[in-house]
């Protein structure tokens, strides 16, 4: 329900005095609560809202010791606060057509007052009036001085079918216009939680022989797409030589691509390499330089102990992290990046 010029000047006695000016622009995606009126010709100059939080309302008045009733609710928080702009319209008024208002859409009134004399010292002063109402002016949102203390108004009201709760502090900001700060927290029938997901552990490179082995994806390069990667590009990696965890050992399973490279430099009299061992970017810069280095001399020993490849046509190199062929941020780029590659001397 909203408030028409009509209905509000017959509730008031000094209705004599109310002309709404029209409402000026919105803020971008503000909106009223759902159940709570707002007073026609009012607009929104501050708007926030929490999909679920805990939030406590004050429902009395204060004392030394605090607010005499609050309410401390968990569920959807809106924060609104409107400005009427039209000094004419008194806090009395506005506080009245509220209260009327939230009657007719179903509301109880919990607790109403006026002035220090019912809400007590500085009540309207408190941060939980305050808190997060941002993007309006301190003439438009800020407390006037000088006016009578009765002119601060409050209500406290709860709907009990639908389980809302609204609390409004009214007064005169600087420009002496009528403001309403609002809290509404609406309580969800069913506890608010959020979904928990699977465990998923960031992934790690295998360290035992047989773990290295069953995920490693061979690729089985021939004799002859080695040679085709030498002879157009001057280097070709070759993704099928394994080694120990941490390690220069060579593990079995990397003996067919072994054999390849052989047959490559036993067809090619001429072709000498360069073996370049390269490593992920895991560990110091210099360990895994040395370890690239460690790795491309048993790669050339393999090929000279087990295929009879002349020393002098191999030579070994280190290359460490420094020329990576994929992300380091992910387990499938690093191994990638773990490789030796031959380049054409």
């Amino acid at each position: 329900m909203r408030f028409t010029p009509t209905t509000l000047l017959a509730s008031l006695s000094c209705a004599a005095l109310l002309t709404l000016q029209p409402a000026l622009a919105e803020l971008e995606g503000a909106g009223d609560h759902r159940l709570v009126p707002r007073l026609e010709g009012s607009e929104i100059i501050t708007y926030r809202f929490v999909e679920f939080d805990r939030v406590t309302l004050p429902f009395g008045p204060r004392s030394d010791d605090g607010f005499e009733d609050e309410r401390t609710l968990e569920g959807e928080h809106t924060q609104l606060t409107y400005v009427l702009r039209n000094p004419e319209v008194t806090t009395l008024q506005v506080k009245r057509a509220y209260r009327q208002g939230l009657e007719d859409a179903g509301f109880d009134i919990a607790y109403a007052g006026s002035g220090r004399g019912e809400l007590g010292r500085r009540f309207h002063a408190q941060d939980i009036f305050d808190r997060d109402r941002q993007g309006a002016s301190r003439s438009t949102l800020g407390w006037t001085r000088g006016t009578d203390v009765r002119d601060k108004r409050f209500l406290a009201a709860e709907h009990a079918a639908e389980d809302v709760y609204v609390t409004a502090l009214i007064y005169n900001n600087r420009d002496l216009e009528p403001v309403i700060r609002m809290d509404v927290v609406e309580v969800p029938e069913q506890e608010h939680t959020l979904a928990m997901a699977a465990p998923e552990p960031a992934e790690r490179q295998p360290v035992e022989r047989d773990a290295i082995v069953a995920a490693h994806e061979r690729e089985d390069l021939s004799a002859e797409a080695i040679e085709e990667g030498i002879v157009s590009e001057g280097r070709v990696a070759v993704r099928d030589i394994l080694f120990e965890f941490d390690s220069a050992e060579i593990i079995d399973e990397s003996a067919d691509a072994l054999a390849t490279i052989a047959e490559v430099l036993d067809q090619n009299a001429e072709l000498d390499l360069l073996i370049v061992g390269h490593t992920d970017n895991v560990g110091d810069f210099d360990y895994n330089l040395n370890l690239s280095m460690q790795r491309a001399r048993a790669v050339a020993a393999w090929l000279e102990d087990h295929h009879d490849i002349a020393g002098d046509r191999l030579q070994s190199a280190g290359a460490g992290m420094m020329a990576p062929a994929a992300s380091n941020r992910s387990e499938d780029g690093r191994s990638q990046n773990r490789r030796v590659e031959l380049v054409e001397l």
